[in-house]
């Protein structure tokens, strides 16, 4: 059966496996503002009651490549940030989309801000992943043709892949791999053989790739590769598994394998700078070795509950068979 696109799919694993990459290179101003160390919460319950709200609710059910993550802000009291992203793959009439953004904006205010009163913040940001002008708004307008003023103009952040200039992004964030497949899609043809030519080039840079902190986003840049260029011959496909198999690299890398070669690239810069690069890499396999693995863990829960097989939970997560059979035990109960 040939494989359909699915954009929204593919976003949508980028956008779990990456958020602090995505504040980071969305809003650099506030980034080192948040308290990353007390973690994040994703709204995605809360986002979909929004989304019946300004959707039909068979269109809210089809509707993933958005998020609201929600975080807290240093040195005011704990004060809650929430942040919308949304991914635009398709065209839309002029200020529609503006509009939309907005009308998020004000459900998220009402469901939190207000009724909570705690005075929190919200920032927004769009992310267009198609070709043209058409319905790219930065930001929605309010006015009545009788008024000299508008009566209200909401801005908000936006990403245009057709135009983002990828040198803008830094080599240590793994968007800029992300941004220069998703622009690669927008300047390749549309015969099969300029859409294998151009995902085996990426594939071949996706291989050896060692800007990742885990296997969560190895695997959402792996899988975005795959659902970004498909080709319609069966046969390209074909060859792709073939050449995945033996290329391994990033396609077949645990956890520990990527942990080595991201914390040892650091390791050497740190090296580099004071000289004293081995205890400083075995301090930071240390210190974050028990969060990795509490990840992994909550990893393993998400899967069982969708019903994934030990074997392949096993090998997403490092974990070892014993262990996926204990986490098993605990969800079941």
């Amino acid at each position: 059966m040939t494989k359909k696109h699915d954009f929204d799919a593919a976003w949508k694993s980028i956008l779990e496996a990456f958020e602090e990459e995505i504040v980071e290179l969305l809003f650099p101003e506030i980034f080192n503002k948040i308290a990353w160390e007390l973690g994040t919460e994703s709204l995605d319950k809360d986002l979909k009651e929004i989304q019946k709200d300004i959707f039909d609710k068979d269109s809210a059910e089809n509707i993933i490549s958005d998020k609201i993550i929600k975080v807290k802000l240093k040195d005011k009291g704990s004060k809650i940030l929430f942040i919308h992203v949304e991914v635009q793959s398709y065209r839309s009439n002029h200020e529609i989309f503006g509009e939309r953004m907005f009308r998020y904006f004000y459900r998220i205010w009402d469901k939190f801000r207000y009724k909570n009163k705690d005075r929190s913040e919200i920032v927004a940001a769009a992310i267009y992943t198609y070709k043209g002008n058409s319905g790219k708004d930065k930001s929605y307008v309010y006015k009545l043709p009788e008024l000299k003023n508008e009566i209200l103009i909401y801005n908000f952040k936006t990403i245009d892949v057709e135009k983002i200039e990828l040198e803008n992004i830094s080599d240590d964030n793994p968007l800029k791999l992300v941004f220069k497949m998703a622009k690669s899609l927008l300047e390749t043809g549309t015969r099969d053989e300029d859409i294998y030519e151009a995902k085996i080039k990426l594939s071949d840079e996706l291989s050896t790739y060692n800007k990742v902190k885990n296997n969560d986003q190895i695997k959402a840049l792996v899988d975005f590769l795959g659902y970004l260029f498909l080709t319609k011959d069966p046969t390209f496909e074909k060859r792709y598994e073939e050449y995945k198999n033996l290329r391994g690299g990033a396609f077949k890398m645990t956890i520990d394998e990527i942990r080595k070669l991201h914390y040892k690239e650091e390791g050497r810069e740190e090296g580099r700078k004071e000289g004293r690069e081995e205890g400083r890499e075995e301090g930071r396999e240390e210190g974050r070795e028990e969060g990795e693995i509490k990840k992994a863990i909550k990893i393993a829960k998400k899967l069982l509950q969708k019903g994934v097989s030990t074997d392949i939970i096993v090998e997403s997560t490092d974990l070892t068979i014993e262990e996926v059979e204990n986490i098993n035990k605990e969800v079941s109960n």
